[in-house]
C-alpha cells in the first residue's frame, strides 16, 4: 500500500506541484459480471482472486476500477469521489487504498487520511453496501483490513489519540475490532507506545491461528523509528500472543507470503536521512511460533537505492519491489526483482519519474501475471513470470477517461 504520511515524508514538497485532475462531478458507475473465476490454487489452499481492483488518484480524487485476473477492464469506474452512489454517505477522498489480503465477494475501500472511512461494495451492482468510520473521534489512519469471518475483522489504526479517553475505544495504535457485517464495533486491541516511538500498526498477515501485524515505531513527527517490530495476535481470544523485533531494520512496509505460505518477505526502507542504514528484504520462517529470520538481502546496497513500500512473491523463489524515488535529488523510482537462491537483485525498469510506482501485485500459480501500478505511465505495467524471470508484458490503461494515474491495487 503505497498511501500515508511517512511515505509522504520521502517526497516531501512534491505534492504541492501536482497539477490536480479531480472528479469534480459525478460519473456513471459500471458494475461488473463476475463468472466466479477459477478454482485454481494461488497458494497454502487459497483460490485464486476473481478479480483486480485499481485504486487511481491525483491525492485529491479517487477512481476506483476493476480488472480480471489477466488484466481486462471490467469496469472502469465501479466508484469514485464524483459518484452520487446511493449509500455513499462519506464521498471518498484521494487517499484510498485496498486491504493487503484478498475480500472475496466483496469490494472493501481504506479511506486513510482524513476521512478513516471502511466503504463496501457490491462489484455485482456497483452499490455501496454500508460505510463505517472507525475514528472514534480522532483521525485514525486506518492502513489495512483483514476479515476473519464474515462477522469478525480486524483494522489496524496507525494513529494513536492522544485525548483518549473521550468515548470507547478511541485510543489509536491498536487494532480494532469490528463486525462487518453490521459495521460495529466490538473491541480493541491496543500496542503500547515504547519511549517516543508510537505503535503505528500497518500491514496483517492471517498465518495459522495468529495474525502478523507489522509496527512501524515512528515518533509523532516521522522523524525516526525504533527498529520494526512484528506482533502475533491470537485470533482466538485476540490477545497479544508474541513480539519479535528486526534489529538493525526499520519502516518494514512491504510484506508478502510466498506461494507456500511458509516465508514471509518484508521490504524495510530505513529511514529517510538516517545515519545508520536499516534497509534491507528480511525473510522469516512462518512455520515457527514466533517466526525466526532466515535471511536478510541488502537490496539497497546492491541498487543503491532505498527500497519501497510494496513487495510481492512472483514465484517461490522471486520478489518484485520498487525502489524509492526523490524528486528534489533527481532520482526515480525503480521496479527491481531479487532472486532469493542467488540473492542477486535485478533492476526490472525505470518510472522515468520520482512518486510514480505504486503498489505491486502478483498472482503465482493464477495465471503468474504481475501488475505494477505505475502513475507517470498512467497505466498498469504487466510481466509473466518465467522461472527465475519476468517477462514484460502490454500494459494496461485502467482509468482512461478520467485520466487519473494508478496507485493502490487489491483484489477480491
Amino acid at each position: 500500500m503505497v498511501t500515508g504520511e511517512a511515505r509522504q515524508l520521502w517526497r516531501v514538497g512534491f505534492f504541492g506541484a501536482l497539477a490536480a485532475c479531480n472528479v469534480s462531478a459525478a460519473h456513471t458507475t459500471t458494475a461488473v459480471h463476475l463468472d466466479g473465476g477459477t478454482n485454481a490454487d494461488g497458494g497454502v489452499g487459497t483460490p485464486c482472486p476473481v478479480a483486480m481492483l485499481v485504486a487511481s488518484s491525483d491525492f485529491v480524487s479517487t477512481n476506483i476500477s476493476v480488472l480480471s485476473p489477466s488484466g481486462a477492464l471490467l469496469s472502469e469506474t465501479i466508484l469514485s469521489s464524483g459518484s452520487a452512489t446511493p449509500g455513499l454517505t462519506a464521498a471518498l477522498s484521494g487517499d484510498v487504498i485496498f486491504p493487503l489480503a484478498r475480500t472475496p465477494g466483496e469490494i472493501v475501500l481504506i479511506d486513510q487520511f482524513p476521512n478513516a472511512v471502511l466503504t463496501w461494495v457490491d462489484p455485482s451492482s456497483a452499490k455501496v453496501l454500508r460505510q463505517m468510520n472507525v475514528g472514534t473521534g480522532f483521525s485514525a489512519n486506518p492502513h489495512d483490513y483483514l476479515e476473519l469471518s464474515a462477522a469478525k475483522a480486524y483494522v489496524t489504526r496507525y494513529e494513536s489519540n492522544t485525548n483518549a479517553g473521550q468515548e470507547a475505544d478511541d485510543g489509536g495504535g491498536d487494532v480494532l475490532i469490528i463486525n462487518p457485517q453490521n459495521a460495529a464495533i466490538s473491541g480493541r486491541i491496543p500496542f503500547a507506545a515504547d519511549g517516543a516511538f508510537l505503535p503505528r500498526p500497518n500491514h496483517m498477515l492471517h498465518v495459522g491461528n495468529d495474525v502478523w501485524v507489522t509496527l512501524d515505531r515512528f515518533d509523532v513527527g516521522f522523524m525516526t523509528a525504533g527498529d520494526a517490530r512484528l506482533a502475533g495476535v491470537s485470533t482466538s481470544d485476540d490477545s497479544i500472543a508474541w513480539t519479535i523485533d528486526l534489529a538493525g531494520a526499520a519502516n518494514c512496509a512491504g510484506v508478502a507470503m510466498a506461494p507456500s505460505g511458509r516465508v514471509v518477505a518484508l521490504s524495510c526502507s530505513g529511514v529517510n536521512g538516517d545515519p545508520t542504514p536499516r534497509s534491507a528484504v528480511v525473510l522469516l520462517d512462518a512455520t515457527a511460533r514466533p517466526p525466526v529470520e532466515i535471511k536478510r538481502f541488502d537490496v539497497a546496497t546492491q541498487l543503491s537505492l532505498p527500497l519501497g513500500f510494496t513487495l510481492a512473491f512472483a514465484s517461490e523463489t522471486l520478489l518484485v519491489g520498487v525502489t524509492l524515488g526523490d524528486q528534489m535529488a533527481g532520482r526515480n523510482d525503480f521496479a527491481y526483482t531479487l532472486d532469493l537462491g542467488s540473492g542477486t537483485a535485478h533492476v526490472l525498469v525505470d518510472a522515468g519519474a520520482a512518486v510514480a510506482f505504486g503498489d505491486v501485485r502478483c498472482a503465482p500459480g493464477c495465471g503468474d501475471l504481475c501488475f505494477l501500478a505505475d502513475a507517470h505511465a498512467n497505466a498498469l505495467r504487466v510481466w509473466k513470470a518465467n522461472g527465475s524471470s519476468l517477462d514484460a508484458q502490454t500494459s494496461v490503461s485502467v482509468d482512461p477517461n478520467i485520466g487519473l494515474p494508478p496507485r493502490s491495487l487489491g483484489a477480491f
